[in-house]
C-alpha cells in the first residue's frame, strides 16, 4: 500500500500571469474579507499544515501581507517553462529541504470554489493502491485537468532528469501524462462537482 501520509504536502500553483484577470488571480477578492489564496489556503488547512505557494519573484511582497514568507517556492532556473517549471521547482525545493515525500498534491490557485469532497476524493483514491503509482487526476468534460493532482516523487525525478537530457523537452502537462507508464488513475470529474471545479479566469467568471 503507498504510504499514509497524515500531513500530505500541498502546492498551489500561483505564479501565472492573470493577463485576462487584470490583476494578480491569487488576490481577487470573493466576498469580504477573502481573497482566492486565503480562500484556498484554508481549504486546505483542513487536510494538512504542510501548504506551499509556487509564485514569482516580484509576487513575494504582496503575497507575504496573507501568507508567511516560509511557504513560497520560487520558481527555479530550468529549461522550461508554463506551469512545469512551477511544478519541477516545487518539486526539487520540496525534496532539497527534506519537506515532502512520496507524492505532491497541486492545485491551480483559480480554482478558489473546488469543493472538499473533490480534494479529498484523490487523497482517497491513493492510500487505496497496493502498488506505487505514478499519479492521480481528474478527467473533467473539458478534458485532462493536469493541474489538480496527485504526481509522485519517482514522476517527477524522472520528470526533471528528463528535461536536462531532452533537446527539445515537452511542456504540455497533458502529452507528458498521456505518456506515462505506468499509466496514472484518471477519474471522471462528477458531474455536480464540475461548476466548482471551473477555473475564474477573468471577473465575469466569478
Amino acid at each position: 500500500m503507498n504510504c499514509t501520509n497524515t500531513n500530505p504536502t500541498f502546492v498551489l500553483l500561483a505564479g501565472g500571469k492573470s493577463v485576462r484577470m487584470g490583476e494578480d488571480k491569487g488576490l481577487v477578492s470573493i466576498h469580504q474579507n477573502s481573497n482566492f489564496l486565503s480562500r484556498s489556503f484554508k481549504k486546505l488547512n483542513v487536510f494538512s499544515k504542510s501548504i506551499f505557494i509556487s509564485l514569482r519573484e516580484e509576487q513575494i511582497d504582496l503575497y507575504a501581507k496573507y501568507i508567511p514568507k516560509t511557504s513560497f517556492i520560487l520558481d527555479k532556473d530550468l529549461p522550461i517553462e508554463g506551469p512545469l517549471k512551477g511544478i519541477l521547482s516545487s518539486y526539487l525545493y520540496l525534496k532539497e529541504n527534506n519537506l515532502s515525500d512520496h507524492f505532491i498534491y497541486f492545485l491551480p490557485i483559480d480554482i478558489p470554489f473546488v469543493k472538499l469532497r473533490t480534494i479529498k476524493r484523490l487523497l482517497d483514491v491513493y492510500h487505496t493502491q497496493t502498488t506505487p503509482i505514478q499519479g492521480i487526476f481528474y478527467k473533467s468534460n473539458s478534458g485532462l485537468e493536469p493541474l489538480c493532482g496527485i504526481y509522485s516523487y519517482a514522476l517527477l525525478s524522472e520528470w526533471t532528469k528528463s528535461i536536462f537530457q531532452d533537446k527539445t523537452p515537452e511542456f504540455s502537462l497533458q502529452k507528458r501524462i498521456r505518456n506515462m507508464l505506468p499509466k496514472p488513475i484518471i477519474l471522471n470529474l462528477p458531474s455536480n462537482e464540475e461548476y466548482n471545479f471551473r477555473n475564474i479566469n477573468s471577473k465575469k467568471d466569478l
